[in-house]
């Protein structure tokens, strides 16, 4: 294929045609994006260091004390003596959680009160951001290297860490109000396994949108087809095809209105059956084999086709039909013939009578 910019190229582009954004970026500006999404990595990382809870909600006790309470000293085991003489200790109760805690950023530049149900929500929100920066950042690798990196990428890579975000909260508020009881407070949460979630969800945010939009189709009435633009869908599976029906015979190919007639192939039920343009009642119907009851044609004066259809797919039978008026039309078949021409006088007489 011609690139824009090959002057041979037959038909090139109209510059006024052309879409915005379409244009291949420099190097200063890839390396300019590349900087951004890697500074707000780094932050959004530092947010999740600092937010996150010490001790967790398992009950680890806190490996060091906060830049927000004073320190005190560690109560000492007591050593108690047990029934059998020999010391044991007793355990240190697990150390809570404050409620609100002053965090402190960029030694203390920065300070804030939070509470642990608002802790939790930008644990959530941070983590949703890194999935989607881990998404930008391969994205943008991925292009630059096969060279395909343009203009229009660029509002991509600055929103996504936003809509991250904001599509980590909508599916902790899922989540959280779908499986957690309403008296549930931080301690009875793992923020390992919300993190966990939001940053899939920001890694995968096309396929959370859609499990978000099914969700919402089972609740709520399912809208009717845009028309100006297209909504995403999930993808569509094809539904399998019946195989086109097959006749290889007719057990007759004469009759009258109103007699049977068993026609075998392959695909047969289910089928319709036209005798030229009339559609024949099915008695009985498998697979392999259907019989049909040859329906009215006052206006069939010559042999007409036999068409099987299902699904759109029709097949007619090699042999056609012939309609009699009254009688048995088996009498016909044959090769013996009627002769209507023929007279006494042909008829040799002999001793016993007519031979």
């Amino acid at each position: 294929m011609p690139s824009q910019n090959n002057p041979t190229d037959p038909n090139p582009p109209d510059p006024g045609n052309t879409p915005p954004g379409s244009s291949p970026m420099s190097r200063g500006w890839i390396a300019a994006v590349a900087i951004y999404l890697v500074v707000l990595s780094i932050v959004v990382l530092y947010g999740l260091i600092k937010l996150w809870p010490y001790p967790t909600p398992s009950g680890e006790p806190k490996a060091e004390s906060s830049a927000s309470q004073s320190e005190s000293p560690t109560p000492t085991p007591t050593p108690v003596a047990n029934t059998q003489g020999k010391p044991t200790t007793t355990p240190t109760p697990a150390k809570e959680l404050p409620d609100p805690e002053t965090i402190y950023f960029f030694q203390g530049r920065v300070q804030a009160q939070v509470y642990l149900e608002t802790r939790l929500l930008l644990l959530v929100m941070l983590s949703g951001a890194l999935g989607s920066l881990m998404h930008s950042l391969r994205s943008l690798y991925w292009y630059t290297g096969n060279r395909m990196m343009v203009w229009s990428w660029v509002a991509f890579y600055l929103l996504l860490p936003v809509t991250g975000a904001i599509l980590a909260i909508i599916f902790y508020f899922v989540v959280r109000g779908g499986f957690f009881s309403s008296t549930a407070q931080f301690q009875n949460t793992s923020p390992f396994g919300f993190a966990a979630l939001s940053a899939l969800v920001g890694l995968f945010s096309p396929q959370a949108t859609l499990k978000l939009k099914e969700i919402a189709e089972t609740i709520f009435a399912k809208p009717g087809e845009g028309t100006d633009n297209k909504p995403q869908e999930t993808e569509a599976q094809a539904p399998p095809t019946k195989p086109a029906p097959t006749i290889t015979s007719l057990d007759r190919t004469s009759g009258s209105a109103g007699d049977s007639v068993v026609i075998t192939g392959t695909g047969l039920d289910g089928v319709v059956v036209k005798f030229g343009d009339k559609t024949a009642v099915v008695s009985a119907s498998t697979d392999t084999s259907i019989t049909v009851v040859v329906p009215e044609n006052p206006s069939a004066t010559a042999p007409v086709d036999v068409q099987a259809t299902s699904d759109g797919q029709s097949v007619t039978a090699a042999q056609k039909f012939t309609y009699v008026a009254g009688g048995d039309a088996d009498e016909l078949e044959g090769d013996d013939e009627i002769k209507s021409n023929t007279t006494d006088e042909e008829l040799p007489i002999t001793e016993g009578g007519v031979g």
